[in-house]
């Protein structure tokens, strides 16, 4: 059907290979051996009391304990055996254990695209679409990799497998769901997207047991739940603004679209809203005609496109159950959440699923070749979008991660718990048994070999402070050797007791950034919820630089 000259039908393996490793450099370029916030019980917590518990009864409840308002049992095992392999638990390789998983969601679809006999070029979109730095919030962070993209590989692995025929197959399916049931709570809804493919497949019998293990599964997740963990608001939410929720379904699912993440909300979301309600008119298109042959049982459908049709089915069954449960659950928090970046690897799959469908539809070479041209177009605008737009906010990321992983260590505070409150002093706890046991070992940055905790303070700098209620807002245009692409700095907030470290976001821009070019001014946020009561000076931490540490005569003063 489709038919490519020698020379490109040779470097399309490599044409695959560039998104992937594109995006695994991009990986172990920004992934850190640091926990934040929810990592910090989640794996450190729970490892310390797992390794604690005297009887295999209560390491299995550990396992099994929730996390606020997930159960995260893939993630626990997962360190578990990373314990047991290196005596630590290393966040960098959770990341990439994590990505192994991610992984898996391309070798899921690889295989249904396989069904189709076309040649390897036509794959290239999706590795395009899938893998690229949008949400990196998900691919570089410990406790969400651990959750989103194991629980789709999970769900779409135990959908493929009922989408098709053999011994073993609906037991695995059972197996990988109840894994992914337990791996996080939108895990539950692959039991729905299951039952949709044993439906389409009047598999009567085995959807009834698949409902009762689905039960089952519900019953136990929500069991020892301590609270609704406020989803009860939600409710009077949906009744005083339900546009929000029902514009909010199709944000979520054209998220992909998200160009513009610096705009104000409303005109940064006309886009995706737009482009979602494009994707879902399709999908739903592409349903009906799913549906019209299964009403005759699919008569005269070839075997592997009835295999196919099945496993789509499936997946924008999880897609649209998601979609609709974010959309009444999460717009109290702030529209945004919509876009945020730990949410769009779903649009982005949403993306991958229609195209993949589109081209097992096409009839003619020139309909294949068509929608190939445009799927790589479009992969191409995303990815280079995305990594313009992000790659930046990962590097700034990553810094921010290096300087609060060295005020948590040297002040017992900075890991994203509030000066003073109980998950603050929780969280201290956690990570002081781990150093001590071993279990974790803080990264030495170059910010410990600089920054000699005994230097006297220096007038050399000028700073323009301005107070809010809940940070102070620094900047200079006065500060001596301009900032460039590839330096790392922070404001040093020292006062006779504490040094703290916060970084200096100016030279992550996209000039600086991407052509090293001088940063202009320079510009930080000092939470006052990071700093106990207190009088501190204001210094400049710049690495590499012929002057690394500088202070100046301004001060803040946190009441």
């Amino acid at each position: 059907m489709m038919h490519l000259s020698e020379p490109l039908r040779r470097i399309s393996p490599v044409l695959i290979a560039l998104p992937i490793l594109g995006f695994t450099a991009t990986l172990l370029a920004y992934a850190v051996n640091i926990p934040w916030m929810d990592d910090v019980e989640s794996f450190l917590g729970f490892i310390t009391a797992y390794l604690n518990a005297p009887t295999l009864s209560e390491k299995v409840t550990w396992l099994f304990k929730p996390n606020n308002e997930h159960r995260i049992l893939v993630a626990k095992l997962v360190t578990v055996t990373m314990h047991a392999l290196t005596g630590e638990v290393n966040f960098r390789w959770l990341i990439l254990a994590a990505y192994g998983f991610l992984l898996g969601i391309l070798w899921i679809l690889y295989r249904v695209f396989r069904t189709m006999k076309l040649p390897l070029l036509a794959f290239l979109p999706v590795p395009l679409v899938l893998l690229q730095p949008q949400y990196h919030l998900t691919s570089n962070w410990a406790v969400t990799g651990l959750q989103h993209e194991v629980t789709l590989c999970l769900v779409l692995a135990g959908v493929y497998l009922l989408s098709g025929r053999g011994r073993g197959r609906f037991a695995g399916a059972i197996g990988l769901q109840l894994l992914a049931s337990f791996s996080m709570s939108n895990g539950l809804f692959g039991w729905i997207a299951g039952g949709s493919v044993l439906f389409a497949r009047r598999q009567f019998g085995k959807l009834a047991i698949w409902l009762l293990f689905g039960i089952g599964a519900i019953w136990y997740y929500f069991y020892d739940f301590k609270g609704a963990q406020g989803n009860e608001s939600s409710v009077a939410f949906f009744l005083r603004y339900p546009y929000l929720t029902l514009t909010g379904f199709f944000t979520f699912l054209g998220g992909l679209f998200d160009f513009t993440p610096d705009a104000p909300i409303f005109r940064r979301s006309l886009l995706p809203t737009l482009a979602g309600l494009v994707l879902v008119s399709i999908m739903v298109y592409r349903l009906v005609r799913l549906i019209r042959p299964w009403l005759n049982n699919w008569a005269g459908v070839p075997a592997e496109t009835a295999r196919r049709q099945y496993f789509f089915v499936g997946g924008y069954t999880f897609l649209l159950v998601t979609a609709v449960i974010i959309a009444f659950l999460r717009p109290r928090f702030g529209y945004h959440v919509m876009l945020v970046s730990n949410y769009t690897i779903y649009p982005a799959l949403l993306v991958c699923l229609l195209y993949l469908h589109l081209l097992g539809e096409a009839k003619t070479g020139r309909v294949v070749w068509s929608r190939v041209i445009a799927g790589t177009a479009l992969g191409v605008l995303v990815s280079g979008v995305m990594y313009f737009r992000h790659l930046p906010v990962m590097a700034e990321r990553k810094l921010r991660l290096e300087a609060y992983a060295f005020n948590q260590k040297y002040n017992g505070n900075g890991l994203g718990a509030m000066v003073g409150s109980d998950y603050a002093r929780f969280l201290q706890g956690w990570m002081q048994d781990a150093v001590r046991a071993g279990i974790y070992t803080y990264p030495v940055t170059d910010f410990e070999t600089q920054l000699p905790r005994s230097a006297q303070p220096v007038p050399a700098l000028t700073f323009d402070v301005s107070e809010e209620a809940d940070a102070f807002k620094v900047s200079s245009s006065a500060y001596g050797e301009p900032l460039r692409g590839g330096q790392n700095a922070c404001l040093i907030v020292r006062s006779a007791t504490h040094t703290y470290l916060f970084p200096v976001v100016t030279q992550f821009r996209p000039a600086p950034f991407f052509l090293k070019r001088p940063a202009a001014g320079l510009a930080a946020e000092v939470l006052k919820s990071a700093l106990p009561p207190g009088t501190y000076r204001l210094g400049l931490l710049a690495v590499p630089g012929k002057e690394p540490v500088r202070y100046s005569t301004r001060e803040i003063a946190v009441r």
